[in-house]
């Protein structure tokens, strides 16, 4: 067991269009804006899972991005019912790729998000 780091706290995404951006992780996965964000001088939400924010929003109107290879490769999140997330994907027409990890252990989907952020849900299979 790690003494300094115990798990991952938070992502920090940055965005031009927080309703997009909020409204994605929302609907999609039932994340809670999170009331207790600080009064930053800038525009953004935190959204939290069981009570803990896990994804902070930061609104840039000059963020722009021409890179083609992104610094931050994928979000990772433990899903709890693979299928109930396919339908609810479907619902709103988000595009994913399924795959199973070599070893046959692990399901998992791939989706972006409105900023083209790489997400994984995986689950074991049982």
């Amino acid at each position: 067991m790690n003494k300094y780091i115990d798990s991952l706290d938070h992502i920090t995404i940055i965005t031009t269009n927080l309703e997009n951006t909020t409204n994605f992780y929302t609907n999609i996965f039932d994340m809670k804006i999170d009331e207790n964000r600080p009064p930053f001088n800038f525009e953004g939400a935190w959204l939290s899972i069981n009570k803990r924010a896990v994804i902070h929003i930061v609104v840039n109107s000059k963020h722009k991005s021409n890179n083609t290879k992104p610094t931050l490769d994928h979000i990772a999140f433990k899903a709890k019912n693979i299928n109930l997330i396919k339908k609810k994907l479907d619902k709103y027409h988000i595009k994913y790729t399924e795959k199973i990890t070599p070893d046959n252990k692990i399901q998992q989907l791939f989706i972006k998000d409105p900023n083209g952020i790489k997400l994984e849900l995986s689950k074991p299979i049982e």
